[in-house]
């Protein structure tokens, strides 16, 4: 492995994620130091990888600027879970996290997909039904939860049933603080 990837770099990476959640999403930073010494570093990535998604089409001055960063996301994951080298911190905290935890892939996929289905709807073509707020809800939230779980070992159908429940209301409620 090379300094990128060394044990220097790593904490760097993850500090550079604590910022972030701590910066861009505050209320889950306080919510992430609560958690058990042996989870928070892995929360504290995946957190950090939600946001980088998450703003994409935020911080762009141009909307196809934004979808190329989560087209950029969906094959930097596909590094990570090749082991390969990325130079960008949460990437390099999300590397060691899934190499430590087995964290799925799928999930991670999920989620920048669905940011990605949304960045290319059109501007009339909003969502028809609840059931269709739901599942982006799913997807882009829940998904981040039950990663987590995964990463702090955790498997119970009870914890990832409440995980599907939070995330959707979580993710409704930013939704609706949006507008």
């Amino acid at each position: 492995m090379n300094g990128a990837s060394s044990s220097g770099g790593i904490r760097g990476a993850l500090s550079y994620c604590v910022q972030q959640v701590r910066r861009y999403d505050y209320h889950h930073y306080l919510c992430l130091l609560e958690l058990p010494a042996n989870m928070r570093k892995a929360a504290f990535a995946l957190r950090a990888f939600n946001v980088e998604t998450s703003r994409a089409m935020d911080v762009a001055s141009d909307p196809k600027i934004g979808l190329m960063r989560l087209l950029w996301w969906q094959e930097a994951l596909d590094k990570i879970y090749s082991n390969k080298v990325i130079e960008h911190p949460v990437a390099q905290a999300l590397t060691s996290v899934v190499s430590e935890h087995k964290v799925s892939k799928s999930w991670l996929k999920r989620a920048v997909e669905a940011r990605i289905n949304d960045a290319n709807r059109e501007n009339n073509d909003i969502p028809q039904t609840v059931e269709e707020l739901e599942r982006y809800a799913e997807d882009t939230t829940s998904t981040i939860l039950y990663s987590t779980l995964q990463a702090g070992g955790i498997k119970s159908t009870a914890a990832d049933h409440a995980a599907s429940h939070i995330g959707k209301a979580s993710g409704l409620l930013l939704l609706l603080k949006s507008l």
